[in-house]
Formats: C-alpha cells, sequence, structure tokens
C-alpha cells in the first residue's frame, strides 16, 4: 500500500500541514475493531505504531464510533486532551482533524491531519478534508 503514503505525501505537501495519517481496523474478521494508525507522514517517531485504540476512544475512535467530522484545537493546553488522543500526545499535535473514511454507510478508516503549532482549520480546509476521505474511500476499494 505504497500508494497510499504517497497519496499522503502529495496532501501533505499541498495544505502544509505537520501530521497527515490514516487510521484503519487491524483486528482479525472475528475481534473487537482494533484502530491504529497505518498509513503515516510527516511523523517525528514510531511511536504511533504501538497506539491500539477501541472505538470511542483517541480522536479516530471518536471519529468511527460516530461517523462524524472531530475537530479539537489547543490540545496542548488541556492535559485531559492528552491522556484521551495518544496520536496528538505522540506526534505532539496542537491541533487535529480527523474525518471518516465511508464504504457506503460504514466506516472504513479515518483520514486526520494535524499541526504542531496553533492552526485554525478554515470551512474550505474542512471541505478538502472531507473530499480527500472521499477520494481515499476510493483507493481503499482497489
Amino acid at each position: 500500500m505504497g500508494s497510499i503514503n504517497d497519496w499522503l505525501a502529495e496532501y501533505q505537501q499541498r495544505w502544509g500541514c505537520d501530521f497527515f495519517g490514516v487510521a484503519m481496523n487491524a483486528a482479525p474478521e472475528d475481534a473487537p475493531k482494533e484502530i491504529r494508525w497505518l498509513h503515516v507522514v510527516g511523523n517525528n517517531s514510531e511511536a504511533y505504531k504501538n497506539i491500539r485504540l477501541q472505538v470511542g476512544r483517541g480522536i479516530a475512535g471518536m471519529v468511527w464510533k460516530t461517523a462524524r467530522m472531530q475537530l479539537d484545537e489547543h490540545i496542548f493546553d488541556r492535559p485531559e486532551r492528552l491522556i484521551e488522543y495518544p496520536i496528538a500526545r505522540t506526534e505532539k499535535l496542537q491541533t487535529a482533524l480527523a474525518a471518516p473514511v465511508m464504504d457506503q454507510v460504514e466506516v472504513q478508516a479515518v483520514l486526520m491531519s494535524g499541526y504542531r503549532s496553533a492552526h485554525q482549520y478554515t470551512l474550505d480546509e474542512r471541505q478538502q478534508l472531507e473530499q480527500a476521505a472521499a477520494e481515499l474511500s476510493q483507493l481503499l476499494r482497489k
């Protein structure tokens, strides 16, 4: 799936975000979902590989549970968010925006962009992330 990493790198460069990643279910079919960051660009370390989330936990888990976009800003100003969001803690993300990648009516992945400094996402940036999530859905079907 090197093409997904290339796709992520292209979007990261275009948008200028510090971190861009895809979280997906890595559990066997008969096991509970285990959401992991499988494809990332702009990472500071390999620590993201150790993050394992359940539906409803972490930024990716909340997006997976609600099938809705999740925005969080000033994460480092709120210690409880650092506990709840291991990806923000390990990658030192101050701001993160995550969108569900849908397959019909089911979430198949979570696409997230993040900044290590304060950043206010515009409506246009939110719409661009939603469009990128729809594009990624097509890539994942191939």
